[in-house]
């Protein structure tokens, strides 16, 4: 805590103080604050030149952009942590505020003497988490769940993030880097939200047995790196589908093969306040390890749920499987859905694909598309499975 100060407070600075009174961290409130504008009667304030003159570590919350920093950057703020990162700034910066709900797990990971991590999936986005579990259990529509996911004041930061994946892309690097200590640059992995998500597709999850969630997914073998956020179709059988909504799970092995799984609520004001506050603790007394750059993605292998509309099926379905033959992908179920929805002119036809690399199937699907004019994909979700 030596020469820590408040770059800036968040909106919410009462239920701070409170909070911090609360965690037994009073002290905290005597640290310096940057800018006399945001004084009252419990922060001393100080103006541009003074502050920087005592402060060698700020801590800087979601807000105002700010010119200059400290030495040291302890941030709720994923964007932050992530520009800092990408500018090499990996020994001085501290984010357990910016990854959820999940971060005291990952300190307890780096703690311990577990095996060495070589692959988690987690539900690190609680909103997209909280939408979906709607969806499922209402039977509502997508923009029918956000309303009521925002009714219920899940969010305090812009939703559009969370439901275009762009939240679970940032804390999954951020997971990466605490978890496997690399860093990659988050615009190479792939990111895809949950807007254009039909309930159709949940129902015919449900009738399979499974879920459809937003989830981050990385591998690391001390060479090679796979990482993707995306929707995914999971057994309900498995923990990262039984998360309820709201709430935030990662599911992490090894490389002895042991499995370790953690849940908590999403995040919230107060597991912000208690990552600055662990972090603050952290950087007074520990020092970061350097991160590993990894310059490229690799693909996973899995299998993939496939849903078209197809007219005439009779006609349509042999061509459809010929170029999946074609472009070497077995199918491993053809599956027509029990559920009918009156609006659907078209016959929908589902294939759950053998395991194949993404970019592999993509070659099939834009073959089907450039050629097929009687077939077209409505839904595409990678499955996670045993294998």
């Amino acid at each position: 805590m030596k020469n820590a100060g408040f770059l800036n407070l968040p909106p919410w600075k009462d239920n701070f103080q409170e909070i911090l009174i609360k965690l037994g961290r009073s002290d905290l409130l005597k640290l310096p604050l940057l800018g006399r504008e945001n004084s009252d009667n419990v922060w001393s304030a100080f103006d541009y030149d003074e502050f920087f003159s005592i402060v060698q570590m700020g801590i800087f919350f979601s807000g105002r952009p700010i010119q200059n920093f400290p030495s040291k950057i302890i941030t709720s703020n994923a964007s932050l942590a992530l520009e800092r990162l990408k500018n090499k700034h990996f020994k001085d910066t501290f984010f357990s505020a910016a990854i959820g709900g999940t971060f005291p797990f990952l300190k307890m990971l780096l703690d311990s003497s577990i095996a060495k991590p070589t692959k988690f999936y987690v539900q690190n986005d609680a909103f997209s988490g909280l939408v979906l579990s709607i969806m499922e259990k209402e039977n509502k529509s997508f923009d029918e769940a956000v309303c009521d996911a925002r009714w219920k004041g899940a969010t305090d930061d812009n939703s559009n993030f969370s439901l275009h994946g762009i939240c679970c892309r940032n804390r999954l690097v951020l997971q990466i880097a605490e978890i496997f200590g690399c860093y990659i640059n988050p615009d190479k992995i792939i990111c895809r939200g949950i807007s254009s998500l039909s309930k159709i597709d949940i129902a015919i999850a449900k009738e399979l047995g499974m879920s459809i969630r937003l989830i981050g997914i990385a591998e690391y073998d001390g060479n090679s790196l796979k990482a993707a956020a995306e929707p995914c179709i999971i057994p309900l059988s498995y923990f990262l589908a039984q998360a309820k909504g709201g709430s935030e799970i990662i599911y992490l092995k090894t490389e002895d093969g042991q499995s370790h799984v953690y849940a908590c609520p999403g995040s919230s004001h107060e597991s912000i306040v208690r990552g600055i506050v662990s972090d603050i603790d952290l950087a007074s007394n520990q020092e970061k390890q350097e991160l590993k750059t990894i310059d490229n993605i690799d693909d996973f292998k899995n299998k993939f749920y496939l849903r078209f509309n197809l007219i005439n099926l009779t006609d349509t379905l042999a061509e459809l499987l010929k170029i999946f033959a074609q472009t070497d992908i077995e199918i491993e179920k053809i599956y027509q859905p029990k559920i009918v929805y009156e609006n659907l002119e078209n016959q929908q036809l589902v294939l759950l694909t053998q395991p194949i690399t993404r970019t592999r199937l993509n070659q099939a699907l834009d073959k089907i598309s450039n050629t097929m004019k009687l077939v077209s994909l409505n839904a595409d979700f990678r499955i996670i499975d045993r294998g």
